[in-house]
């Protein structure tokens, strides 16, 4: 339940939906909230030999299970964290 002056009354009143408005910006602002900052950088590799060239994402499970190569098309082997 939400309390609400007169004048927030006439805001809300005006909005086709506003308990989804309501539910949208408080999920919003608990993403930021339970960000993760020094995680959310770390960078994970997939090394493929035939091309000796590393691929790079930010979410380690889209690297494991022989990637292929975006170059070649050959599976390619988890690394894990690369500095």
């Amino acid at each position: 339940m939400i309390t609400l002056c007169p004048t927030t009354y006439e805001l809300a009143s005006n909005m086709d939906n506003f308990s989804a408005f309501v539910r949208q910006e408080l999920m919003k602002k608990q993403a930021k909230q339970y960000k993760a900052k020094p995680e959310m950088d770390e960078k994970y590799g997939a090394y493929c030999s035939p091309c000796d060239r590393t691929i790079l994402h930010t979410d380690p499970d889209m690297l494991k299970g022989s990637l292929p190569c975006p170059k070649c098309g050959k599976a390619t082997v988890y690394i894990g964290v690369v500095e």
